[in-house]
């Protein structure tokens, strides 16, 4: 199952110590079990900056659980840093059992419709059904490409294109 958290930030003066506090509070949150992996993503040359978390889930039941409501999941760590949130979106994907290790020189490719589609050519997408949390989309594609495929099938109704922040972490990191 995927969990995607997607954020505007809207303070620069504060970036740096939101990444900061972002990194370490991905170590906090793959000591909770049930969560396995945790990548972060920028959308390239937006402002304000939009940004994404990416994590592998064993099911919804995770973010109702004593040890990660304990770790401040559910946005209780990052109170000092709501006032920078133009958008803070949360959503839980099934059908897809391992969010896809996006390298540092590649791009995650995110397609929202309404059923699955394969329409974009040179992207191999895994689908998701919404089914928890805000659920912004029915469908949702995640797909590997270069920068090169990804900055020509920007602009599609429906895609959004993230350059990875980090590494894919996951439990033993």
């Amino acid at each position: 199952m995927i969990y995607m958290v997607e954020h505007t930030f809207a303070r620069p003066d504060w970036e740096a110590d939101w990444h900061a506090w972002y990194q370490g509070n991905v170590r906090v949150l793959l000591s909770v079990p049930g969560i396995h992996t945790a990548q972060r993503f920028r959308v390239p040359d937006t402002t304000p900056p939009r940004f994404m978390a990416l994590y592998t889930v064993d099911s919804g039941e995770v973010f109702e659980s004593t040890a990660y409501k304990n770790a401040g999941g559910g946005g209780t760590n990052s109170q000092r840093f709501r006032p920078a949130y133009q958008v803070w979106v949360r959503n839980l994907f099934e059908e897809i059992s391992q969010a896809p290790e996006v390298p540092m020189s590649g791009c995650l490719v995110v397609y929202d419709r309404e059923a699955p589609d394969a329409s974009l050519a040179g992207v191999a997408f895994a689908w998701g059904r919404s089914v928890g949390l805000h659920r912004t989309t029915p469908w949702r594609g995640l797909g590997v490409t270069t920068p090169e495929h990804a900055a020509r099938i920007a602009g599609c109704a429906g895609v959004t294109v993230y350059a990875p922040m980090t590494v894919q972490h996951g439990k033993n990191d």
